[in-house]
């Protein structure tokens, strides 16, 4: 199968006064027609900005994008607003990202009006009463405020606003983190219901690997901006290769007492490089228990350690 999205040594960089800080330095991945990809990492490894600059709502330092056999990068403006109905995000805060002055109806039919996508007014109204009802809501709530709604509605409703101009691709940006724990199971249910009724093809943001697992199709595991390992869920999952991947596993909490008791945690010291003019060599080496010499001077190539599954660690053979 060919791949929907190639991403090709992506970057991008923040000249931040004190130097630069490599958000993201060089992410090659692909994601295929129908699957969730999760990405998952610390806090402030760059997830989000890689989503948003797949997505070009950040330009990119350097890199290529490929979406159905064009590099994306090089479009122009014009060239990308035809793209962009095939683009859209969900928004990580749902209480930021919606507008408090605009009503449901006004906030879903946005793409609509600014795409021309609908022929009078009543056509524009029944597309954003069937959206909402995609979503679980109903044609009454859309005469009302965000202010209105709880936090796992204002996700319905941006959800809803997604899927105005039918996109074929959707970055959704930890779109489960700022809600109740008994409605984030609900929301994730309804991304997976909605895939499988449109053939949608997502980028699952997280740091919650629990739902990651539950979700995604195959994981990447990302820090201070580099992709440390990528493979199929279970496998990643059951046979991690990364030191950081093994630690980052070993956290999740596992609901058989006897199970948790006999498990060994591992405890990553020290604390996360500041990623602003990082140093050669592998970004984990200083909380690495595995690091040698070479780790301190070369940086590790991505590479494909067993089949569809990658690694960048001098130590995984």
């Amino acid at each position: 199968m060919e791949p929907l999205i190639s991403a090709r040594n992506i970057k991008k960089h923040f000249d931040v006064g004190e130097g630069i800080l490599k958000a993201v330095d060089g992410l090659s991945f692909d994601i295929y027609p129908g699957e969730t990809f999760g990405l998952v990492g610390e806090s402030g490894c760059g997830k989000s900005t890689a989503g948003r600059t797949i997505i070009r709502l950040y330009d990119p330092t350097d890199g290529e994008l490929f979406f159905n056999g064009k590099n994306v990068y090089d479009l122009s403006r014009r060239e990308m607003q035809e793209v962009r109905k095939d683009f859209q995000m969900i928004f990580q805060d749902p209480y930021a990202s919606l507008n408090p002055r605009m009503t449901v109806e006004e906030l879903v039919s946005e793409p609509l009006d600014i795409h021309h996508a609908y022929k009078n007014h009543k056509d524009r109204k029944d597309k954003v009463i069937e959206l909402l009802e995609l979503v679980g809501l109903n044609e009454e709530h859309a005469m009302r405020f965000p202010h209105e709604f709880s936090g796992g509605q204002r996700q319905r409703i941006g959800i809803a606003r997604a899927l105005a101009l039918n996109p074929k691709f959707i970055v959704a940006d930890e779109p489960i983190s700022a809600l109740d724990v008994s409605i984030q199971a609900q929301v994730v249910n309804l991304l997976k219901d909605l895939q499988d009724q449109f053939g949608l093809t997502y980028m699952f943001i997280a740091h919650d690997l629990s739902m990651v697992r539950y979700i995604s199709d195959r994981v990447g595991v990302m820090y201070l901006g580099h992709m440390m390992e990528l493979a199929p869920s279970e496998e990643l999952y059951e046979n991690p290769l990364h030191p950081y991947t093994k630690a980052l596993l070993s956290a999740i909490p596992i609901p058989d007492p006897e199970i948790q008791r006999s498990r060994k945690r591992i405890m990553l010291e020290g604390d996360v490089p500041s990623p602003i003019n990082p140093k050669p060599g592998c970004r984990f080496v200083d909380r690495c228990a595995q690091a040698t010499d070479i780790c301190r001077k070369e940086t590790p190539v991505f590479e494909e350690k067993r089949p569809n599954h990658f690694a960048a660690c001098h130590n995984v053979k």
